[in-house]
């Protein structure tokens, strides 16, 4: 009887940490930075909220930002954090007049941002610059699709494990087998990731966790069985 070929889960491109200046040379990266005005923000400030205006494109230094949307019932949907490298600000990318979602501070971060109308200069100048803000628009958009895909078909466990093996992919740093988070994430965020309610997330996480797929270290997540973690994904 032949064996049955156990099957590898496959690993979107767009969970891949994303680098706004590859192909760059470091002449046209030092452009662009140039171009941008650098500023501090405190835990918990607010980038820009929805309705504001959409006249300016950021970009994360240091820190970690939430990108966000707020119901009128006051109901929160996370769409992702962005870390260091990130592009955010898709109103003033995509030339709308006002921001749809929110950008909150979740820990002290240094963001550059630049105008509307330096940023399409640069893209006009640098087309490969260009190419690569395609694709990160393109990966958010595949992600939001994820996120309403994975909440209405799949079961809690799969989702979360979907999201956890996404966080690794950006956040993670691998050493000896395991997948060790250098971001703090609260139940909470992961909540809000999900879709679902804490209590939910904290019985899936529980479960992880006897199994040794995953441990927290002083609130810092370890995947310990990237593998498995990996086969839930697909449930």
């Amino acid at each position: 009887m032949l064996k049955a070929i156990k099957k590898e889960p496959v690993i979107p491109w767009y969970w891949e940490r994303f680098d706004l200046f590859a192909g760059l040379s470091p002449e046209a990266r030092d452009e662009v930075m140039n171009a941008t005005e650098r500023r501090e923000y405190r835990r918990g400030s607010m980038v820009f909220r929805a309705n504001d205006p959409a006249s300016r494109i950021y970009m994360l230094e240091e820190g970690r930002v939430k990108i966000f949307h707020l119901s009128g019932q006051g109901e929160i949907t996370v769409f992702w954090f962005c870390v260091p490298g990130d592009l955010f600000g898709a109103g003033g990318i995509s030339g709308a007049e006002e921001q749809s979602v929110n950008a909150q501070v979740q820990e002290r971060a240094v963001i550059r941002s630049l105008s509307r109308g330096e940023f399409e200069r640069l893209l006009h100048l640098h087309p490969q610059l260009a190419i690569n803000v395609i694709r990160q628009v393109s990966g958010r958009l595949r992600l939001a699709c994820d996120a309403v895909a994975d909440k209405t078909g799949r079961r809690a466990e799969a989702h979360l494990a979907r999201v956890l093996m996404r966080l690794a992919r950006n956040w993670g740093e691998s050493r000896e087998g395991e997948i060790r988070f250098h971001v703090r994430i609260t139940h909470q965020e992961l909540a809000y990731l999900v879709g679902s309610c804490r209590q939910t997330v904290n019985r899936v996480l529980n479960q992880f966790a006897r199994q040794g797929v995953i441990r927290f270290e002083q609130r810092t997540l370890i995947v310990c069985r990237p593998d498995t973690l990996a086969e839930y994904m697909e449930d």
